[in-house]
């Protein structure tokens, strides 16, 4: 990662979830399908839901769920640019503030896509071709 984005990441910290969803998160990393999977993983994948049906959540009660450097540089550098996409501002890659505001769209992305995972889950029996269907539907 550049240095410049690298100092400014390693100062904002933690990425949040909305309190009353970590139980959601401790459910779905307790499935079976799900169970090699980090806070990091699943809050990507909630991350793509959201986006995915375009429905972002504002997060008012607010827990700290990992540390950023947790999701790696790729995963990174996606946040990064969904939150890009999301507002058209360029110093999401150039300060802190910018990168602040990035991830914070992307923890709105997940606080509502940990909502259709969680549903998406209610049939564990049908969840691949459930999810599959999900992800290649619209």
């Amino acid at each position: 990662m550049s240095s410049v984005i690298d100092g400014f990441i390693s100062k904002i910290n933690y990425l949040n979830i909305e309190k009353g969803k970590r139980e959601i998160y401790h459910k779905i990393q307790k499935s079976v399908i799900f169970k090699e999977m980090g806070n990091p993983e699943i809050f990507m994948l909630s991350l793509v839901l959201g986006v995915k049906y375009g429905k972002r959540k504002k997060i008012i009660d607010s827990s700290n769920l990992f540390r950023i450097n947790e999701l790696g540089e790729e995963n990174i550098w996606i946040t990064l640019s969904i939150g890009y996409q999301a507002l058209d501002d360029i110093t999401v890659f150039e300060t802190k503030i910018g990168a602040r505001t990035a991830f914070k769209v992307c923890e709105e992305y997940a606080n509502s896509g940990i909502d259709i995972l969680d549903e998406l889950m209610k049939k564990p029996s049908e969840f691949i071709v459930n999810f599959i269907e999900e992800l290649i539907s619209k």
